[in-house]
């Protein structure tokens, strides 16, 4: 036989299972505020200035110890150098669209303000230029004034107008030492004795040198004042204007990217050959180990940019006749974001 609840029993009953109710929802609300559903991460395009290598050390760095990830990143890191079109432009690759961030050199930034292409620079990955006059012991070539009279190869553009200034400032007449184009980037001809000097870098033609047996004479540029940066970071006007939280997060990534290889070179260096299988570690590990004396010098943070070497670049460009008029070099580059990001 069956008994019957009394009335009381059925409310004591009912209070319970609300009870229970109760705290299984309160539960799921517990754990859904503990483990909230994380927001996308935000995709960009980075356009490097040349193809995978030391060079670009810092950006694998960031991708490889989660560094971008760590500023809700995913970034698509694509190789410059040449295509079929030529010589890859970064400024060119940004202002289009193709990319949400670049490298190019102070010099091209200018100009392209120039022809109306919105791009900005919002940090520096060297703080001196490692353009260099190389030349190997037989040429005599010690001093600016060895130049006159010499073969001198120079790639077209900046390292040309750089070159120039160098004269000219060294009271040089330009006739006496008349650069010769320069259409790749080997280094046969000064071997061969074709030439008598190449104007290249510092961190990697003239270790190249050395490696085949042709330690050169390495006459620095910025020992004679003419420094410009080769390594800018840009974006876009739209992107620094309407979108500062996101290029601020792209730069601490990088920034915190580029700390890492300074503390651990070879830790990057095995990054750096995961991209280019193809690529020689311990010749990757000397080149870097050159650049990395430009990325930090003494006094000075990663990224920082000085208006000096701005304003020494936009006089260049018009003196060279390459700047038709000068620009507003204010709009040029933009050190708004390295200021609220101290810890560089």
């Amino acid at each position: 036989m069956v008994k019957l609840l009394s009335r009381r029993g059925v409310r004591m009953r009912r209070l319970s299972y609300l009870s229970v109710l109760m705290l299984v929802l309160l539960a799921a609300c517990s754990t859904s505020q503990a483990t909230p559903t994380p927001a996308p991460k935000d995709s960009v395009k980075l356009q490097l200035n040349w193809v995978f290598d030391y060079s670009s050390s810092g950006f694998f760095a960031a991708e490889k110890n989660g560094r971008f990830g760590e500023q809700n990143l995913n970034v698509e890191l694509i190789a410059g150098g040449f295509d079929a079109n030529g010589y890859i432009d970064g400024t060119e690759k940004v202002s289009s669209g193709a990319a949400d961030f670049g490298v190019a050199s102070a010099d091209s930034v200018i100009q392209a303000r120039a022809n109306g292409k919105p791009v900005v620079g919002i940090a520096v990955l060297t703080q001196n230029s490692p353009l260099a006059i190389l030349s190997l012991p037989g040429a005599n070539i010690r001093t600016p004034q060895d130049l006159v009279g010499k073969k001198v190869l120079v790639s077209e553009g900046g390292a040309t107008q750089l070159y120039n200034t160098l004269l000219t400032a060294q009271g040089i007449d330009l006739e006496s030492a008349k650069p010769l184009p320069r259409f790749d980037s080997g280094i046969d001809q000064l071997i061969d004795g074709e030439i008598d000097a190449l104007v290249a870098w510092n961190i990697n033609e003239a270790i190249e040198l050395s490696e085949r047996g042709y330690p050169p004479s390495i006459m620095l540029m910025s020992d004679y004042g003419i420094n410009s940066y080769e390594l800018v970071l840009i974006t876009t006007e739209k992107m620094a204007t309407e979108n500062p939280d996101l290029v601020t997060r792209f730069l601490k990534a990088t920034f915190k990217g580029w700390n890492d290889v300074i503390a651990n070179p070879s830790q990057a260096v095995d990054y750096v050959v995961t991209y280019d299988v193809k690529l020689n570690r311990d010749a990757q590990l000397r080149r870097l180990t050159e650049m990395l004396k430009l990325i930090k010098p003494a006094n000075t943070k990663i990224g920082d940019m000085r208006p000096d070497l701005w304003s020494f670049t936009h006089q260049m460009l018009q003196t060279q006749g390459a700047l038709k008029e000068p620009i507003e070099l204010g709009r040029a580059y933009s050190t708004l974001f390295l200021d609220v990001i101290p810890d560089r």
